[in-house]
């Protein structure tokens, strides 16, 4: 287990390594405005992605660990990527033609329509390599996940460089960056699972993916609106240049999980299918949990006594207060990882919509504390709404997986 993680660790720094590597970069060449035009851009993505796509990756690994042939895991694999390409299409297309009343929505501005149309091809393209990468998780093939996540480092960063720095693109150079990477990785990704799975899928494997994640896709919007919420309030009542300086702030509660929680979670998604069949699996599930948490605290503290040092080096002086909501953001994202870890018993019986549940409670606590303490502490306020939010979501769904 140590063995897988630590490879997917190094493949999962290498992935989403790059908003790390371009810090310097981004804080140079973009203004905390732009930063913040670049957040909110993500955001509409993300919730299109939310309500548009397939969500299948937990299903994937649900049928796939626990498929009885060969012949099945490749309908399981075949059939999530054609679902997931045929509504993320949708998605795309219907963000492109909603794209001025969102941006009027979201930036009080027509003039963003362009950025929002451009950003909506990426859904289309994020199934493209979601889907493989997964397929290789659940393959247990860390070197194969570690060898596609060093060629998107090498693609993305260059082209990051080229666009921003040299041809002084700003919000454009990350919007095409994010294009070109992906059309380059899609390719090459899908070439490498067809010619394994072969082009198939079944009806009844649609059914059932769709019957095992809807209920997430439903948590995944709750979870989306707890995690960027905050942007939108703090927006609302302040500026963007206030939105850019916490965006970067809760950027280390990310860089938590890509150092710990997220490089455990790629071995734990089909691993812990295997542990359940043993005879001492309760036990091992409890040691687990102690262990992962007592590297995850660890590194917890490091990142918040030395977040101020990171950022004096990595980025302009202007974004230098986002050292102080760290440690706030930091406890949050421990809490959100004591929820996927304690989310199994909910996943493994099938009723995923317990996890929407808490999904739910989080969103109404998270709410009235977005309400209450963003006017008035802005920042600090939205990082202690976040705690509050993921609190009460980590409760409901321990104790509705534990029974």
């Amino acid at each position: 287990m140590v063995d897988h993680a630590a490879i997917y660790m190094f493949g999962g720094i290498l992935r989403r390594g790059v908003s790390i590597i371009m810090l310097p970069i981004y804080t140079r060449y973009l203004t905390p405005a732009d930063y913040g035009v670049v957040e909110l851009l993500s955001m509409i993505l993300d919730v299109a992605a939310i309500i548009f796509s397939a969500r299948v990756s937990q299903a994937v690994f649900r049928f796939y660990c626990t498929a009885d042939t060969e012949e099945r895991k490749r309908d399981v694999i075949s059939s999530a990527l054609l679902l997931s390409i045929l509504l993320n299409i949708i998605g795309a297309v219907a963000v492109i033609s909603l794209s001025e009343q969102l941006a009027i929505a979201i930036f009080g501005d027509s003039s963003y329509q362009n950025y929002i149309s451009l950003f909506a091809i990426t859904l289309f393209l994020t199934p493209l390599i979601e889907i493989p990468m997964t397929y290789i998780r659940a393959q247990q093939k860390p070197w194969l996940y570690l060898a596609f996540s060093i060629l998107k480092l090498i693609t993305q960063v260059s082209l990051n460089i080229y666009l921003i720095v040299f041809l002084e693109m700003h919000v454009e150079g990350v919007i095409y960056s994010a294009i070109i990477q992906g059309i380059i990785m899609g390719l090459i990704l899908v070439w490498y699972t067809m010619s394994r799975t072969g082009i198939k899928f079944t009806l009844a494997t649609w059914a059932s993916l769709f019957s095992f994640s809807f209920p997430l896709k439903l948590a995944a919007l709750g979870s989306f609106y707890m995690t960027f919420g905050d942007r939108y309030f703090l927006n609302m009542h302040f500026d963007l240049t206030q939105v850019g300086i916490y965006a970067l702030g809760y950027k280390f509660g990310f860089i938590l999980l890509l150092l710990t929680w997220d490089p455990f979670q790629k071995m734990w998604d089909s691993k812990k299918y295997e542990i359940h069949e043993a005879p001492d699996s309760i036990s091992t599930y409890q040691n687990v949990f102690v262990y992962i948490n007592t590297i995850m605290i660890l590194v917890a503290l490091s990142i918040s006594l030395f977040a101020r040092d990171l950022l004096r080096i990595m980025a302009d002086p202007a974004f230098l207060e986002a050292y102080k909501i760290v440690p706030i953001i930091i406890v949050a994202y421990i809490i959100q990882a004591w929820t996927r870890y304690c989310n199994f018993g909910i996943l493994l019986s099938n009723k995923t919509m317990q996890i929407a549940y808490g999904e739910m409670l989080g969103v109404i606590v998270i709410t009235l504390a977005y309400l209450t303490l963003i006017p008035q502490y802005g920042i600090y306020g939205a990082a202690w709404s976040t705690v509050a939010g993921f609190i009460a979501r980590f409760f409901w769904i321990n104790w509705k997986s534990s029974k």
